[in-house]
């Protein structure tokens, strides 16, 4: 998903900026294009007649040839394996004289130099399509929904030309990742192997809005703003919107989007974050109805349908995560239900958070160029292991087979009164208690975000808040690994009609310093008068404690603006302006004690 930084630099901007089909001519034009690479631009019809904006990149020689197919919903040119290279209303004619500016910043022509002529050079012919209405791509953009069909038809419609043998794969990162895995979920004949990284896999089942669970809010309002840019014309005409009228929409948009990118540094402070209830713009709901459209319960249950590509994609899939990534969850989700159907796949997750793997200077990684040798021209299988999973806090791996080989059993422990982790056993039942005021809530500090700061944070301060309850286990005495799937199984009584959990993972070193691990957050909509049993599935994680640090678990009621804020009234969560506080007591002990289950290997 796009660059916060290129995105708030879109937004000042007062038109919507189109690229039309003269990127082709243009790229065939510019100093830094290669000779040998042939450059087409078409439309390609998809079911419903609809035409949608396509370029056809083909290597040198005859052919036919194998061929890999990315769809975009941010606009060319992009480098067909990551973030955006430059502003899209620049033309590559600006960009052929681009000169070196003297800091670390990747020249855009040289970055562009990088990208699609490394496919086309290994022998593959690359086709990138403009998403249904974005850029200059016919219809309506409707927000995923119809790219299984439309990546189906455009995988079949490649099958079909004279200059593909018939082999194809389908990848892309982040948004473009996601269109990738949706066309693979419609399992078009003609598909081959597909490769997603920092992709979601089930971004409404898992990710971003769990049935039963919160709103990723710092990830859904970047998102819906973003996909207000760079809508094509019949898009706009589709809402309704005169041309008149269409520069004043979009400056307003770049505005909230600006008071968005602002306000998150310090989203108790900032009007728009703290608005009750949160929501997105009048202008952007005009445009771009993507918040509205996820506060529909039938319309996000369609959604989770949809999106959700587990169980439906048959061909081999290579992926790759990052363990602060916001899609990481459904990254391994996926990973693990290929395995389980016996689809060939392999996962690799490095340290990082989202961005961090979106530069076009280490694309294209040579991971992705191997996996469709194999697949599609029939080459060796890539010599490294089928799972490799960063050690978070360590440059090293955690290598195998399977993810079986690298996690561990998980060991059970006991929340206890005196706030430690300790051993299962009985225990009398007891309480510890702590106030959720959702007027004043306990602010998101790193995490798995993307808008929002991502990855570990110094919660010590945090940890003071009479609004939290933290609970530690005894230092290690050497270094230890967490690895695997971390879960809270908590026991609460309150006295509201709903609440939120939130469980944050954090490493303690001897100072009392806390980092953190990995977080979650658990919606309970429904709260009975007696004890609600509330599971925090906070996800994998492999993580090195050093020795003499512990493990700290801080329970609170909300992580706000990872996720949105519970009212705690009962009503309804995306149009109800009144909030409470609640009461929340944390049972240990007792028939149903609270507990977490957190695996550890010893570092050997």
């Amino acid at each position: 998903m796009s660059d916060v930084r290129t995105l708030h630099d879109r937004s000042q901007r007062t038109g919507l900026r189109l690229i039309s089909v003269l990127v082709a001519a243009l790229l065939c034009q510019t100093a830094f294009a290669r000779a040998e690479t042939r450059i087409t631009a078409t439309n390609v019809a998809m079911r419903d007649g609809v035409e949608l904006e396509t370029f056809i990149y083909l290597p040198e020689g005859d052919g036919p040839f194998p061929t890999l197919v990315t769809r975009t919903i941010y606009g060319l040119p992009i480098t067909p394996l990551g973030g955006e290279l430059f502003d899209s209303s620049q033309t590559l004619a600006d960009l052929s004289g681009a000169k070196e500016d003297g800091d670390d910043d990747l020249d855009p022509a040289e970055a562009l130099a990088r990208g699609w002529p490394l496919i086309t050079e290994n022998g593959y012919a690359l086709v990138t399509q403009n998403t249904r209405g974005r850029m200059a791509s016919g219809g309506v953009d409707r927000a995923w929904l119809d790219d299984r069909s439309d990546g189906y038809d455009l995988v079949e419609w490649v099958a079909a030309q004279p200059w593909s043998n018939g082999r194809i794969g389908v990848f892309g990162d982040s948004g473009l990742g996601m269109t990738a895995a949706l066309a693979a979920a419609a399992q078009p004949p003609s598909l081959d192997a597909v490769f997603l990284q920092a992709a979601p896999a089930d971004p409404f089942g898992i990710d971003m809005a769990p049935e039963g669970g919160g709103m990723k809010v710092e990830t859904l309002l970047l998102q819906g703003a973003s996909l207000a840019f760079d809508v094509s014309p019949s898009h706009v005409e589709a809402r309704r919107i005169v041309p008149a009228d269409e520069a004043e929409l979009v400056e307003a948009i770049g505005g909230y989007f600006g008071e968005l990118a602002q306000g998150i540094r310090d989203p108790l402070s900032s009007g728009v974050w703290m608005a009750a209830p949160i929501g997105q713009s009048d202008e952007l709901a005009r445009l771009m109805p993507f918040w509205s459209l996820f506060t529909d319960k039938e319309v996000l249950a369609s959604y989770r349908a949809e999106l959700n590509v587990r169980g439906d994609i048959i061909v081999p899939t290579s992926i790759v995560s990052l363990w602060q990534d916001s899609f990481v969850r459904s990254a391994v989700a996926l990973h693990d239900d290929l395995v389980m159907r016996g689809v060939p796949t392999e996962l690799l997750v490095v340290n990082g958070s989202h961005y961090e793997i979106d530069d076009p200077r280490i694309y294209p990684q040579p991971r992705m160029l191997s996996w469709f040798d194999q697949w599609l021209k029939d080459g060796p299988a890539p010599e490294r292991a089928a799972v490799e999973l960063a050690v978070q806090g360590t440059s090293g791996f955690l290598r195998g087979s399977a993810m079986s080989d690298l996690v561990a059993i998980p060991m059970v422990v006991a929340l206890a009164p005196n706030m430690t982790l300790a051993a299962t056993g009985e225990a009398p039942a007891a309480e510890v208690a702590f106030v959720s005021e959702p007027a004043d809530p306990v602010p998101t500090l790193g995490g798995r975000n993307l808008l929002a700061a991502a990855g570990a944070s110094d919660h010590t301060e945090l940890m003071a808040r009479d609004d939290v309850a933290v609970f530690s286990m005894a230092p290690v005495a050497a270094e230890t690994l967490i690895a695997g799937p971390v879960v809270a199984q908590l026991t609460l009584l309150t006295d509201a009609p709903g609440f939120d959990v939130s469980a944050r993972l954090m490493d303690i070193a001897p100072d009392g310093t806390a980092s953190l691990i990995l977080s979650h957050l658990a919606r309970v909509t429904d709260a009975g008068k007696g004890e609600n049993r509330v599971t925090v599935e906070l996800g994998h994680i492999v993580h090195r404690l050093a020795a003499g640090h512990h493990i700290g678990l801080l329970l609170a009621g909300s992580d706000f603006p990872a996720w949105d804020r519970n009212p705690q009234t009962g009503g309804d969560l995306f149009t109800s302006s009144d909030m409470r506080p609640a009461t929340l007591r944390i049972v240990t002990g007792g028939k149903a004690p609270s507990t977490l289950a957190i695996p550890l290997l010893s570092s050997n």
